[in-house]
Parts: structure tokens; C-alpha cells; sequence
């Protein structure tokens, strides 16, 4: 006797929530280009974004096409003036995350938002939210928190159980390439591994004139999301300006007026405003000095940029991303401590030593960026399916 084949429904508009991390800049960089896969697979559906940090820069692409929704930053990490995770007060936030969880998920139910279909980036209480409400949801994530907070030795025994279970919650979820074992299997039943996400295009247009960094190196020195490396960077101009046969590109939006002056004024200084100019020139220059997160990796290895990654202490995400890509030979490591008066010989060290190697390994790998085309495609099959 044949079995019948399930039918699957043809839906042309699918109703999405967006939860998105105020934690740094990648995961709304991430979320814009899967949001852009998704309008163009299924043009008529809607999308209703949560969070507030970084509301401005997805309106800025997508206008009034998307629902936008301010929403609390009920889980993010603290840093203190040297650029390493405080733990004294990322663990208070941890410890108050199951109130502040609870009552995002009151402001939920009381807005009676009607969706098909929730993707979270990763806010854990998005999925018990989608759970009480009989909706499917898929997580994005490069690391989970359980893991993030277990290995800063962040041990809020009621926090982590809750972020477990409600990972645990969802249908799947999704991890891009170089994501470490351990994570995935803490949720394996759960996983899927995904090729890199990034829109090549997103960042496209060049705005600068590289004409007077010619016979030169031209190097970004990336701030990022969360702001991590500001005053550690502000602390380094002063050698930067002596170093002549390097152009620095420094992201200035963090500096007074009068910084962002001094720094115009230098011959092989030029700043740069914006998170979009900064992402753009990751293209045209020869090297990067960045914080190893996962959204800046992932340039690395798609515009096979070698980089000099910055440390972080007590930061395992930054850790793990660091070592890996220092194994693989992708890139060189250098500690927070490099800053300052010992920049130059580190600069030195990487161009003599260690750059041609990298640029040598990247350039042999081809690697892929069309994770969000994946994992688009895998969720309204799914959907479909139910």
C-alpha cells in the first residue's frame, strides 16, 4: 500500500517577528541581509523587528517596508574602559535577566502581536514567547548565552537553566561555519550548520579616495558595536601619526570634536564615520586591526583580508573566534596590552612576519556567504510543511 505524500502549502505572505540582540553590531547585520533574503523569496510578507540600539541603521535600508518595535535589552554584557568584559556587573544583569524576561514577555502578549513565523538573534525569551503562543521559531546564532556566561565563569545557576530551556524551545536553530563543537552539541538536536552569512553588497560603495595612500599600506582600525576598543584606540594615535608608510583608517564616531580634528590634520590619519564606511573599506585596504567578532570575521575570510585581531579578556566568544582563526592560519593575535607605545613594533612584527602567510592561506579558500539563502529557504519549508 503507497503512502500519500503530505501536500506542501505554496504561502505567499508569511507574518515574521525579528528578535534581535542589542549586543554589538553583527547580529542586526546579520538579521538586515536575512530579512532582504526573505522579501526576496516571499515579497508580500511582514516583518516586525525588535530591539532599539540599532533600529536607525535597518531603517536607514529598509524604510517603512518593515513594522519597527522598540524593544528592552533585557541580556547584554558590560565593558569596562579597557575593553574587557566587567564581571561584576555583566553578572548583576545576568542575575535580573528571569524578571526582566518576564516582563518582555507581558509586553508581548498585551500588544497581541499576530505572527506565523519568529526568528530570534539571538534573545532567548523570544522562543518561550513563541512557545506560549503555538508559534514556530529559529534561533540564528554564532554562540548561545548558557555557553557565553558558563565559560566567563558567569554561574547563575536559575539564569542559565532558563536560557537552556528556552533555547531548547525553539524548532531549530541555525549556526554559521567555524562555530566551535562544544556549542553544538550543547543544543544538538536542534542545530543546523550553515555557510557564512553576508551580503557582499551590502557595503558596496566606496566613498574614498585612495589616491593619496598610494605606495602605501592602507590600514582600518575598527571600532565595533560595542564600542569596546574606543579608548584603547584614542590612546594609540599619538604612534599611529609616526608610522608614515602606513595609512590608518580609524572609525572616529566615539571621539570629541577636537580628536576628530587633530586626527584630519595628520598626514596618514584619516577618519571615518559611520559603522557603514567603516564595513565598506574592509574591501579596498591591505589590513585590519579589529575585534574578533564574528561579523568582522566573516569579511575576513569572504574579502580574505588578513587582520590583526584584538583580545578580549574574559570574552570566550572573542577567545574561541581569536584561537581559531590563529590555528587555521587566518589571521595574528594581538593583546589589548599592544595598544599604545608598543603599536608600532606589533604593526612591524605582523608585516614582516606574519602578513604574507595569512594573505597566502586566505587566498586558497574559497569560502561561501549565502548562510542567509540557507537558512531562508530552510524555514519557509517548514513552515510550509506544518
Amino acid at each position: 500500500m503507497q503512502k500519500k505524500l503530505l501536500k506542501r502549502k505554496i504561502i505567499d505572505k508569511i507574518r515574521v517577528g525579528v528578535f534581535i540582540s542589542n549586543e554589538g553590531f553583527g547580529h542586526s547585520v546579520r538579521q538586515k541581509t536575512i530579512i532582504k533574503e526573505f522579501l526576496k523569496i516571499k515579497p508580500k510578507s511582514e516583518f516586525t523587528v525588535f530591539n532599539y540600539k540599532r533600529l536607525s541603521f535597518l531603517k536607514e535600508y529598509f524604510g517603512n517596508r518593515i513594522n519597527y518595535v522598540s524593544y528592552p535589552d533585557t541580556l547584554s554584557t558590560i565593558k569596562n574602559t579597557n575593553g574587557e568584559l566587567d564581571i561584576t556587573l555583566t553578572k548583576k544583569i545576568l542575575e535580573r535577566w528571569p524578571g526582566k524576561s518576564k516582563n518582555a514577555i507581558k509586553f508581548l502578549k498585551k500588544k497581541k502581536f499576530i505572527f506565523d513565523v519568529i526568528i530570534s538573534d539571538l534573545v532567548p525569551e523570544a522562543f518561550r514567547y513563541a512557545k506560549t503562543e503555538n508559534i514556530p521559531s529559529f534561533g540564528v546564532a554564532r554562540f548561545t548565552w548558557d555557553w557565553f556566561f558558563y565559560n566567563s565563569k558567569l554561574k547563575s545557576l536559575n539564569s542559565l537553566k532558563l536560557i537552556s530551556r528556552d533555547l531548547k524551545s525553539s524548532n531549530k536553530i541555525y549556526f554559521p561555519t567555524f562555530t566551535k563543537g562544544k556549542i553544538l552539541s550543547n543544543h544538538f538536536f536542534l542545530t543546523k550548520k550553515t555557510n557564512l552569512i553576508l551580503n557582499k553588497n551590502l557595503f558596496k560603495e566606496n566613498t574614498f579616495d585612495f589616491a593619496k595612500s598610494k605606495n602605501k599600506y592602507k590600514c582600518l582600525i575598527m571600532d565595533n558595536g560595542t564600542k569596546t576598543n574606543s579608548e584603547l584606540i584614542k590612546k594609540t594615535i599619538v604612534y599611529l601619526k609616526k608610522i608614515k608608510y602606513i595609512d590608518f583608517y580609524i572609525a572616529v564616531d566615539n571621539y570629541s570634536n577636537n580628536l576628530k580634528n587633530y586626527i584630519a590634520e595628520q598626514e596618514n590619519l584619516i577618519p571615518v564615520s559611520g559603522l557603514k564606511n567603516m564595513h565598506r573599506l574592509i574591501e579596498y585596504v591591505d589590513f585590519l586591526v579589529a575585534r574578533g567578532g564574528f561579523n568582522t570575521l566573516t569579511e575576513i575570510l569572504i574579502f580574505k583580508k588578513p587582520a590583526l585581531l584584538i583580545d578580549e579578556k574574559n570574552n570566550p566568544e572573542i577567545r574561541q573566534n581569536l584561537l581559531q582563526m590563529n590555528n587555521l592560519g587566518y589571521s595574528a593575535i594581538m593583546k589589548q596590552s599592544s595598544f599604545k607605545s608598543k603599536f608600532p613594533n606589533r604593526i612591524n612584527y605582523f608585516l614582516k612576519k606574519e602578513m604574507t602567510n595569512i594573505k597566502n592561506k586566505l587566498n586558497v579558500k574559497n569560502f561561501q556567504s549565502n548562510g542567509a539563502k540557507q537558512i531562508v529557504k530552510d524555514i519557509i519549508k517548514i513552515y510550509e510543511k506544518s
